[in-house]
């Protein structure tokens, strides 16, 4: 059927517009004496090759003066070819293509075969039927040389952007083709061809500055001519002339009354680019308003008792006809103009009032870089309907092969007035499907509604201690870094930049920054630069296991204090890579200790955690293990070799508060373990505060510990968060529990069980003295060293060399 549609409509049009043709032909002809037509190889129906034609719009040698791609005003359009590109007759030719097989009317346009090959399996898809002179793409990128003459780099522009989303376009209308839908893109095509956006949008541009006199100019002309058209209308075009004597006596009253109600509903400030239902509506009452005062205007001022109530019938009709038509074309205009480069698909899911608010909140965004593909709800009986000209496509149980076939490339789920399970459910079964997928908010109900969570300016991870944080005490600091050179290591991590930014508020001589990330680098470096200007800093990039690398930076700066805080130390990361795990933290401590001490540091530090208490899993174990390696590195040694084990801090990376906020900020659910599980905190600064005291007193060999409080349990402290941003927990925040996760432990200390406690000179520093002896220390390491072999055997994963774990 669409064959013979094809071949009727390709007859019909070559034989009425070949006078089109042959003046086409000679004003091509004319201008520079080169061929009529252009001849270029395409791919057509499965991909077989087909020769283009169109009417020549370039010179003659275009294809040796520049690439396939052309841009607005490129140089080799000619002057008869601009006029041709811009009215699209230069497509004219393809009406032989449809004659000859191979193109349609309606199809996806046809490409050069190089991009094809780029895509050659959405363009199987695709050309399984016959390329066509227009399609959707055509339409959405009708102004698409004047895109990429924007673009720095147009062929990259073209294959990278604007082509996939001709793909997608394409491939949706090869799998929803039909005769209805071809109609419609023919009739889109000619009103897109012959209505004159651009030129009317430069025209509104010019007049911007003149709204307010043009709009009133324009409204008092519609309010004349509808009470002029009323008379005419009444009296079928032959108006007495006792009525038209009439009709001038009270046209002044009416003019005036008009524009009093006009101007009392603010019908002269209003924006018509967004005029809508309201807005008709003012119009209405105030044209309604205005009759009414007229009227009787007419009989109780001028004393006129036989106007023909017909014409104040008629003039009401067509004075809001005019009035609205103004609104809705300046609307119309702004709806038609052509966009930009969609950036996504977006899919709607949930209920319908919701979806129709969000629907028409996304179309009347002309930046265009959202379509809205369709939607799905819950009653089988809407399907095959349209809100806002979106097709409900139906039901949410059809969402696979709905997804399947629009291909949108994220889904939005407007369900507000469900249980927080069932919209997680749905963002769950769309995620399922491969897209991104996030709740929508209800636009209707955002001022009903608190404010979307945020934390108060006043906020501090100290309101999550539940006790009263320390005070920042830089003497003892001082004694250690003050004038000295001090390297830290894991620089740009949550403590080591902490240590960092501490340090250097004591004046050190020199800070050197070892980390092994750029960019957490360049961060800290430029932080440090901004706040401290004349201290010496030595950004240094490499691994704390890289034996050589170490040796030539302690070597080269000979650092008198060393803080060694490069660690791995999320606890279900390393239990998927544990021999990344012991590389870093058993090796690397290794590696930097012994640089230390080969080049004469004073102190060591070495910073743990209390995951390293009678490890169970494999960060913990990595960490007792580079423990024991720094305990059994201290007989002889010059260099203060000291060890500062703690528990959690706030606010790092990792932790804890970072998940919980951004779970609270999209509404929830704040995941927790277990109910019961708890961790002992403090903030990063305080623990840093410790650290540097800890370095002051230390005289080698000892495991300082710090004392961090009560434990808490992490539940009080989601709940606690969740009120922090003014909400109720489990009413408008769920708290969700997961379960343990790899690794994991109810709850943590700080003492192993062969350690007891000492007191120190500082009341929130312990030290942690051993039972055991040095013989002790290495049959633990031993077996630690046989329990991380064996897991990292059990994962079937290729082992590191030797020397990444410890014998």
């Amino acid at each position: 059927m669409k064959r013979v549609l094809d071949l009727f409509a390709s007859v019909l049009g070559l034989l009425l517009l070949w006078p089109v043709f042959l003046v086409v032909a000679a004003l091509i002809k004319a201008e520079d004496g080169g061929p009529v037509l252009f001849r270029q190889q395409r791919m057509g129906r499965h991909c077989k090759a087909f020769h283009i034609l169109k009417f020549r719009t370039m010179t003659a040698d275009a294809a040796e003066r520049g690439p396939q791609i052309t841009v607005e005003n490129d140089a080799r359009i000619t002057r008869v070819g601009a006029f041709l590109r811009r009215t699209k007759l230069d497509e004219l030719p393809q009406l032989w293509n449809v004659l000859a097989g191979d193109m349609s009317l309606v199809g996806a346009r046809p490409e050069v075969p190089r991009y094809v090959d780029l895509f050659r399996a959405e363009y199987t898809e695709i050309l399984r039927l016959r390329p066509g002179i227009t399609d959707p793409a055509s339409i959405r990128f009708r102004d698409e040389s004047q895109l990429l003459g924007q673009a720095e780099d147009p062929e990259r522009t073209y294959v990278e952007r604007i082509l996939p989303e001709k793909l997608k376009l394409a491939r949706h209308y090869a799998r929803n083709a039909s005769a209805s839908w071809d109609l419609q893109l023919v009739v889109t095509t000619l009103a897109s061809l012959f209505y004159p956006a651009r030129t009317l949008e430069a025209l509104v541009d010019r007049l911007a500055p003149y709204r307010f006199a043009l709009g009133l100019a324009l409204q008092s002309a519609a309010v004349l001519a509808a009470h002029a058209l009323a008379l005419l209308i009444r009296f079928d075009g032959r108006v007495p002339a006792a009525e038209l004597a009439t009709f001038l006596r009270v046209l002044p009253l009416v003019f005036v009354a008009r524009m009093l109600w006009m101007q009392a509903f603010r019908q002269f400030h209003g924006t018509w680019r967004y005029a809508g239902l309201r807005d008709l509506r003012a119009v209405s009452f105030a044209v309604t308003c205005g009759t009414l005062t007229w009227w009787f205007g007419a009989r109780w001022i001028l004393g006129v008792t036989t106007y023909s109530r017909g014409i104040a019938a008629i003039d009401w009709l067509l004075c809001i006809a005019l009035l609205a038509g103004l609104r809705i074309a300046r609307r119309l205009h702004r709806e038609l103009k052509p966009g930009g480069l969609p950036a996504r698909r977006v899919l709607l899911v949930g209920d319908e009032e919701p979806m129709a608010r969000l629907a028409r909140e996304l179309m009347d965004r002309r930046a265009g870089d959202v379509e809205v593909v369709g939607m799905l709800n819950g009653d089988v009986r809407r399907k095959g309907l349209r809100i806002h000209g979106v097709p409900l496509l139906g039901t949410k149980g059809e969402l696979a092969e709905v997804v399947r076939r629009t291909e949108p490339d994220e889904i939005l789920v407007a369900m507000p007035d469900a249980t927080p399970e069932l919209r997680e459910q749905m963002l769950r079964d769309c995620r399922a499907l491969g897209r991104s997928a996030r709740l929508a908010p209800d636009l209707s109900q955002l001022l009903l509604r608190p404010e979307a969570p945020k934390l108060g300016d006043d906020y501090s991870s100290e309101d999550l201690l539940f006790r009263e944080a320390l005070h920042p005490d830089g003497e003892f600091a001082r004694a250690v870094v003050g004038g000295r050179c001090v390297m830290v290591t894991g620089a740009g991590g949550s403590i080591g930049s902490e240590i960092v930014r501490q340090v250097a508020a004591q004046g050190p001589a020199r800070l050197v920054l070892f980390e092994r990330h750029e960019f957490a680098l360049y961060e800290i470096e430029r932080e440090l630069r901004g706040r401290f200007p004349d201290l010496e800093i030595e950004p240094v990039i490499g691994d704390v296991a890289d034996a050589q690398r170490v040796d030539d930076v302690v070597g080269a700066f000979r650092p008198h204090a060393v803080f060694h805080a490069a660690a791995y130390k999320h606890v279900p990361m390393m239990e998927r890579n544990p021999s990344e795990a012991l590389r870093t933290n058993v090796l690397g401590t290794r590696t930097m200790a012994a640089a230390a001490v080969r080049h004469g540091a004073h102190v060591f530090v070495l910073i743990s955690t209390d995951k390293a208490v009678e490890p169970v899993c494999m960060m913990g174990i990595s960490k007792r293990m580079a423990e024991l390696e720094l305990r059994l590195m201290t007989s002889g040694s010059g260099t203060r070799l000291l060890i500062v084990r703690f528990g959690n801090v706030l606010d790092s990376s990792g932790s804890v508060l970072p998940l919980f906020r951004e779970q609270i900020e999209r509404g929830g659910p704040v995941t927790v373990t277990h109910p019961e599980v708890t961790r002992l905190f403090m903030t990063v600064p305080e623990a840093v505060q410790l650290i540097l005291h800890a370095a002051s007193i230390g005289r080698g060999g000892e495991v300082f510990v710090l004392d961090m409080g009560k434990p808490i349990r992490i539940v009080d402290m989601a709940k606690a968060l969740i009120r922090l941003y003014g909400l109720t927990p489990g009413k408008d925040i769920r708290i969700e529990f997961t379960g343990l996760r790899p690794g994991e432990r109810l709850f943590e200390k700080l003492l192993n069980d062969d350690e007891t406690v000492w007191k120190t000179a500082h009341p929130r520093i312990l030290r942690a003295v051993s039972q055991g002896d040095e013989g002790d220390a290495r049959g633990e390491l031993s077996r630690l060293h046989d329990v991380s072999a064996e897991r990292i055997g059990a994962m079937h994963a290729p082992t590191q060399p030797a020397e990444a774990i410890p014998a």
